[in-house]
């Protein structure tokens, strides 16, 4: 019998497995399983913690967005902040600018008024009525100069005087006036400044420390995802170990169930075709679909996905026949084996044939070997009709037990 290797064991699939190991099967595959699930299921929560950060991420970065055009319109409240503070210092030197103004303006005034009171005290003593007319015509000293001002005859130093006083006073009119302007503007442009500065200081200021704490938040999901995944890694490594484990326990296991096969007496080649290996038949073993090539091998099949516990035949519907002296274990529907016969023939060795078009025997039949049990047919789950027959040892039931390569005792 050919011994099974770990080699052909890897890439399994843990139902494949089990199903080859039997019962104790299940002893073996728990770790594999276990360490499985466990890594399954932190991949599992860090594809939820890689979703989460991504959405947190999307929101940080509309945040962000906002956070630059909130940016750029404090930028810009800042420039016309400064610009209001220029207005404000233009404006003060403004109003400083009218002050000195006003107070040049009222100093002129003065020695205008002193210049004045001497003429009229001058031209009084000299006695011209239209000035003591003026004089005790004005009600105040205003309308005095006015009032002299309209005088048809005025001396030429006199009329220079009256409109030096009327422009000075004009001077310290226009000045106040601009002072009051200046003021008013330099207070409205510092307060709007002012406000807009504050209302984007503060909006600015709440937008940044939410910001900051998503990005904390990300920055805290991204660790945890970072753990969860070296978790996971160390369960599949866990999972890896736990698997090799499992395989080369069956290893042993089929390997184990060799002497369980009897060997073939010497000279003899049994009823049916042989191949070239050193344990190429059984006495008294037949070929059960002799002439016949292989279609599917025994062993992992990577196309399907699952592990070939037998061989396929090129059968189409045509004689199957019995490997070896036996009772039928059952005859009928096997599930996706379709129309199926396995025999037991002692010793824990059973022999099966699956996807039959026809069967010819029934269950507790006792059958000799070369005898025609059934013919192949493509029943179940077959793609084209065709024998699938396969061996198992160990069974502890007639039926179920551990699968063999029946290319080790038949040549195709």
């Amino acid at each position: 019998m050919t011994e099974t290797n770990s080699s052909q064991l890897r890439g399994w699939t843990r139902r494949n497995f089990l199903k080859a190991a039997g019962a104790a099967g299940a002893m073996m595959l728990f770790p594999w399983l276990a360490y499985a699930a466990e890594s399954d299921e932190l991949d599992a929560k860090a594809d939820e913690l890689a979703a989460s950060a991504a959405e947190k991420q999307a929101q940080a970065d509309e945040m962000a967005a906002k956070l630059e055009t909130l940016q750029q319109q404090f930028n810009d409240a800042l420039a016309r902040y400064n610009a209001a503070n220029d207005a404000h210092d233009a404006a003060v030197a403004a109003m400083e600018e009218a002050q000195v103004r006003i107070d040049e303006a009222t100093v002129r005034i003065g020695e205008l008024q002193v210049k004045l009171g001497n003429r009229a005290s001058a031209i009084y003593r000299e006695g011209q009525p239209s000035f003591i007319d003026v004089l005790f015509g004005s009600e105040s000293f205003e309308d005095f100069v006015t009032n002299w001002d309209a005088m048809e005859k005025i001396g030429e130093q006199d009329a220079r005087l009256v409109q030096e006083s009327k422009d000075a006073k004009a001077e310290a009119e226009a000045a106040r006036e601009e002072y009051a302007k200046q003021e008013r503007i330099a207070a409205d442009e510092l307060e709007n400044a002012r406000v807009a500065k504050e209302e984007l200081e503060t909006a600015q200021a709440s937008l940044q420390t939410e910001y900051d704490r998503m990005n904390e938040d990300i920055l805290a999901i991204q660790a945890e995802i970072e753990q969860v995944r070296m978790d996971a890694d160390t369960a599949r490594q866990k999972e890896e170990a736990a698997r090799k484990a499992a395989e080369e326990a069956l290893a042993k296991q089929q390997a184990a169930a060799a002497p369980s096969v009897p060997a073939p007496a010497p000279g003899q080649s049994g009823g049916g075709s042989v191949s070239s290996t050193p344990s190429t038949s059984v006495s008294g073993w037949v070929n059960p679909a002799p002439g016949k090539f292989v279609t599917s091998p025994f062993g992992w099949r990577p196309s399907i996905g699952d592990f070939h516990q037998g061989v396929d035949l090129s059968c189409r519907y045509e004689p199957v026949y019995c490997m070896a002296d036996g009772t039928v274990t059952t005859a009928g529907w096997f599930g996706t084996g379709g129309q199926a016969v396995t025999v037991n023939h002692g010793g824990g060795i059973v022999s099966w044939y699956l996807h039959g078009s026809q069967i010819l025997v029934g269950v507790g039949q006792r059958v000799s070997a070369g005898q025609q049990i059934m013919v192949s047919g493509n029943t179940g789950f077959s793609t084209g009709a065709h024998l699938h027959f396969q061996i198992n040892v160990n069974s502890p039931n007639g039926v179920s037990g551990t699968a063999v390569n029946p290319a080790a005792y038949f040549g195709w």
